[in-house]
């Protein structure tokens, strides 16, 4: 994975490896980084995320992000597959500025001394203004070096600059270490390698330790770039066209604790080398499977994962011997980070794991848009990390966690208008909602209307059964769950406005009766109609996950609910949000159940998006 450093000219943090490191509070005036520190130890001292508290904010763009964010003064820098290198206010996702750097960025930028510094598929490297994102001086790298096979798959990433002793230090593709001055652009010196360098350089001890897509790991000296010593890794000596894969390069970053680096190889291993001299220590066997992953370091323990073999590991710095490891859903090519006693990292189900620092057991888990290629970053209790479906994500903790359920009843099948229900039932069940019947539901809301836990719940039926909002009652427990704080995500026709008859699923236009809605939600429906009617997204449907447009009927006055997610041809709200004294991103919250852009189905990762998030 591509390795993030924000780094201060000639600052070079000692490596961190045990539990008091990590409690230990960073300098007033040190920067946040991408793997915590220089030596690239993937620790973060920030309050780790205990439990899933919610989605803080999701930010859109208009390609894969697999750059990896890094965090600095407030301000959160990432690059996407779109070409732009974005600022984001790290707290609120608001765009402050972005940049457009021509080709894709898969590379995570540095910061230091008030610019970005990052590089683009096309071998070109910028610093930028980090206030206005003009652009202060571009570097071209030379064209891509030749592929020793020819068919080496999974070239999706450059190397991440570092930036140390005044200089910018850049991966090439054309083979070559850079080291540029870190103000001017100027070429301080170079170093060819046999291959593309697509590892990230790691900083210690006044050297600079890279791989390259040529097998070997180099050590070179950071002030004027002679090679102190290389380590051929197993991989370095084989030929790929011999077993159909890439077994040679390291895309790896390696990383520098404790006398020794660790870095791993798609020839199946991950490395243990003695810092001084580049002898070989120890190599924890994949069994051909990659290691693209880039290794944390803390606590004794090196933290990796596994590409086609699925997992996560822990082994001991010392001796390489395993200490835990756990399957994930899919290939893992995200590099772990620490905070605290946690171990975070995605897969390519888009998965992300909460992992016990010590034994490996799973905390929790959060899954969401597509693969994660990205790889998690922490700041001021909040993680942030990129995904293949585009967005940047930034969750935010609880101490007791988000309740999540989806309400879905075959027994009311011919009561609902949703064609997508099981779609959306199925897809909000793999990433963990409880599946709620009728009698379930009530249950649910009555539990959360005393625990008043943070919670919410998906109606994948446009249905309101009587369990929860009985036709003769003084009150109705749908409505005081959401006046205990509760969310409700509603896809459809607005509840009690015009149902359908449960056993035939038969439906009269006299039977629409716009006060029934307006009883239970508190939300005028006069104007409200069956017609159906463009809708565009506003900046509020934005911040929620909400983007495009698509039709929809029902629409109330903006002056009756508490934010407009969605305007209709008409300027009324076909998507809003009514809150009933509970905190931002909680109430009662009408988004669109069919397709965005005219399409039949919904995009279901939106109306996740929409349940999750929770700004504060």
């Amino acid at each position: 994975m591509r390795r993030l450093l924000l780094l201060t000219a000639g600052l070079a943090l000692a490596a961190l490896g045990g539990a008091a490191a990590l409690a230990r509070p960073a300098p007033a005036d040190a920067p946040a980084l991408f793997r915590g520190d220089l030596a690239h130890t993937g620790v973060y001292r920030t309050a780790p995320l205990a439990q899933f508290g919610g989605v803080q904010w999701r930010v859109q763009t208009d390609g894969p992000v697999q750059s990896t964010p890094v965090v600095a003064n407030g301000t959160l820098y990432v690059g996407s597959g779109d070409g732009h290198l974005y600022a984001l206010d790290a707290s609120t996702g608001a765009e402050r500025w972005r940049f457009h750097a021509g080709r894709a960025i898969s590379s995570s930028p540095a910061v230091a001394g008030g610019l970005v510094y990052a590089g683009s598929r096309d071998g070109a490297y910028f610093a930028l203004d980090v206030a206005t994102g003009a652009q202060r001086w571009r570097v071209e790298t030379g064209p891509d070096a030749p592929l020793a096979w020819g068919f080496e798959s999974g070239d999706l990433y450059t190397a991440s600059p570092a930036v140390a002793g005044g200089l910018a230090l850049l991966g090439g593709s054309d083979g070559r270490v850079w080291a540029v001055d870190a103000v001017s652009g100027s070429v301080r010196w170079q170093f060819r390698t046999e291959g593309r360098v697509r590892s990230s350089p790691a900083v210690a001890g006044g050297r600079v330790y890279v791989g390259s897509m040529d097998g070997t790991l180099y050590a070179l000296e950071l002030a004027g770039g002679r090679l102190v010593w290389r380590f051929d890794t197993e991989g370095h000596a084989l030929e790929s066209g011999k077993f159909g894969f890439d077994r040679r390069t390291i895309q790896s970053s390696p990383a520098v604790a404790d006398g020794k680096v660790f870095v791993g190889s798609r020839d199946g291993h991950l490395y243990a080398v003695d810092e001084e001299t580049g002898r070989r220590l120890w190599a924890a066997d994949h069994e051909m499977s990659w290691v693209n992953s880039s290794p944390a370091v803390a606590g004794g323990l090196v933290f990796a994962g596994s590409s086609d073999n699925r997992f996560v590991q822990a082994v001991d710095a010392r001796t390489g011997k395993e200490r835990w490891r756990i399957p994930t859903e899919r290939l893992v090519w995200s590099s772990p980070a620490i905070a605290g006693d946690f171990v975070y990292v995605g897969d390519a189900s888009g998965t992300l794991y909460a992992l016990d620092r010590a034994t490996g057991a799973e905390r929790w888990r959060y899954r969401s848009g597509r693969r994660i290629y990205s790889s998690p970053v922490l700041a001021d209790g909040r993680l942030y990390v990129g995904n293949d479906d585009g967005a940047i994500y930034a969750l935010r903790g609880s101490p007791v966690g988000l309740h999540r359920a989806v309400f879905w009843d075959s027994a009311y099948a011919r009561a609902n208008r949703l064609a997508a229900h099981a779609e959306i039932r199925g897809y909000l069940a793999e990433r963990g909602y409880a599946v709620l019947d009728a009698s379930a539901l009530a249950r649910f809301l009555t539990e959360r209307v005393h625990d008043k836990a943070a919670s919410v719940v998906v109606f994948a039926m446009d249905h309101l059964p009587a369990t929860v909002a009985p036709a003769a009652a003084d009150t109705v427990l749908f409505r005081r769950y959401l006046d205990a704080g509760g969310k409700v995500v509603w896809l459809g026709t607005p509840p009690l406005v015009w149902p359908k008859d449960v056993r035939t699923g038969d439906v009269e236009y006299i039977q629409v009766s716009r006060p029934a809605g307006a009883r239970l939600l508190g939300v005028d429906h006069t104007r409200s109609n069956f017609d159906t009617y463009g809708v565009s997204a506003t900046a509020a449907g934005r911040r929620w996950g909400v983007s495009g447009w698509w039709d929809a009927n029902w629409a109330v006055d903006t002056t009756a609910v508490t934010e407009v997610l969605g305007l209709d041809e008409r300027g009324l709200a076909a998507a809003w949000v009514k809150r009933y004294g509970g905190p931002p991103g909680t109430g009662f919250v009408r988004v669109n159940g069919s397709g965005t852009n005219g399409g039949p189905n919904p995009d279901v990762a939106e109306i996740q998006a929409v349940a999750e998030y929770r700004p504060e």
